[in-house]
């Protein structure tokens, strides 16, 4: 249930749109996920934090589980997300 609500708040906080997509220009809101910056494994305790999570589509999501996007982008892209808010 808490995972729900803060799933949603974070879609709603950035907009619907995968944050990775947004930056190279595109809006998409197709096959939305949100991502855990910092695994589950890492650290359970900020499952829920604000400043970890990111919403993603499907393709950039997989990317970045692989690490084929760097957590540093990913923390940067939260940490815009926080700021204009």
């Amino acid at each position: 249930m808490a995972w729900t609500r803060k799933s949603i708040e974070i879609r709603e906080r950035d907009k619907y749109l995968c944050q990775v997509c947004l930056r190279e220009g595109v809006y998409n809101y197709e096959c939305l996920e949100v991502h855990h910056a910092i695994p589950l494994e890492e650290d359970f305790d900020r499952r829920l934090d604000n400043d970890a999570l990111v919403t993603l589509c499907e393709q950039h999501h997989e990317m970045a589980e692989r690490r084929e996007i760097g957590r540093e982008v990913i923390m940067g892209i939260i940490d815009e997300q926080e700021n204009i808010i």
